[in-house]
């Protein structure tokens, strides 16, 4: 059995663990909880690669916007905690902006736009 082949192995078996390991955590955490579950974004940075975030964002809230047919419908509606990296964080930190009366100070396109 040559190196690559020993390597090829090891890894199969390191993978088979990790998703026993998981599978067991997920069995025991997730599918036994009785509260209320909490919604989490978390947003990438990452310089000029932050803006497929961006795109993603704005895609997220149009899609959240014509499955409830509200067309005032924001992310922060949906999640319960926003968060981020790089520039993942400013566009979190706009998107959950109150605006003084309960409401998003920004929808995603006007949070792109600002660093567009």
């Amino acid at each position: 059995m040559d190196s690559l082949e020993l390597r090829s192995e090891r890894t199969m078996e390191l993978s088979k663990v990790t998703l026993e390991i998981f599978s067991k955590l997920e069995q025991k955490w997730l599918y036994h909880c009785e509260g209320k579950k909490t919604r989490v974004l978390s947003i990438d940075g990452g310089g000029t690669t932050g803006f497929v975030a961006g795109a993603a964002l704005i895609h997220l809230e149009d899609q959240i916007r014509a499955k409830t047919g509200d067309s005032q419908s924001c992310i922060a509606d949906f999640f319960d905690i926003i968060a981020g990296t790089g520039i993942g964080a400013f566009f979190a930190a706009m998107l959950a902006a109150d605006d003084g009366n309960g409401r998003p100070l920004f929808t995603a396109r006007e949070a792109v736009r600002f660093f567009g």
